[in-house]
């Protein structure tokens, strides 16, 4: 198989989690032809937008949440969905208020990186990220893992989100963007001892500092 995308995007980020938690085989490759909207990607994915997976089937998979079922249901072990269906139905929340409400409002916070930017603007978009950041809190486990004491889909889906969180928000005077949220910030520790999580957080700041230079 192989999987087309880059360190520093969330979405990439989970399915590249999810492969390393089940140990699978997978060439890992940046878009062709120089970018997403190369003839040569598009050819591949004609929505020009990443991640997008190779089958061994020879089939082309974009969407990161399908790619997450599908290896899921291809490659069932070990397994990063809950058995019960209640613990299934939390995984699939978690990830649900993660891109709905939380990435929305952080995609606001790259917008007012640059100078120039009105306190009004920097509040109102700050309310809404400590909004979506509560509503992730509230449904978190506030066990060793998002939703359970094992690593799941879950895991995969907030870890890169809150890398944003935690190194973004400083630059708009918020030194500890979590602290507020007693679950969220438990789980932010207990990334330091995760190994699949330690490798993608340091992909994306390498990432991170060779693009922003931050």
């Amino acid at each position: 198989m192989k999987l087309y995308g880059r360190d520093l995007s969330p979405f990439v980020q989970r399915v590249k989690m999810q492969i390393a938690a089940k140990g699978l085989a997978v060439e890992y490759l940046p878009p062709p032809g120089g970018g997403m909207k190369s003839e040569e990607f598009l050819a591949i994915n004609p929505i020009g937008k990443i991640p997008c997976l190779i089958t061994e089937a020879g089939s082309s998979l974009p969407e990161s949440e399908v790619i997450l079922e599908f290896l899921e249901d291809a490659y069932p072990k070990p397994a990063l969905r809950p058995r019960k269906p209640e613990e299934r139905a939390q995984v699939r929340l978690i990830s649900r208020i993660n891109d709905i409400y939380l990435g929305p409002a952080m995609g606001k916070v790259f917008a007012l990186l640059g100078p120039g930017k009105s306190p009004e603007a920097i509040a109102a978009v700050l309310h809404d990220v400590n909004v979506a950041l509560g509503h992730l809190d509230h449904v978190m486990s506030g066990k060793k893992h998002a939703a359970s004491n094992k690593f799941t889909l879950a895991d995969c889906a907030i870890t890169p989100s809150l890398f944003f969180v935690v190194r973004l928000l400083p630059n708009l005077g918020v030194k500890a963007p979590l602290k507020p949220f007693k679950k969220l910030a438990k789980y932010w520790k207990s990334r330091e001892k995760d190994a699949v999580s330690v490798t993608a957080l340091s992909e994306m700041s390498a990432a991170m500092k060779d693009r922003f230079g931050m």
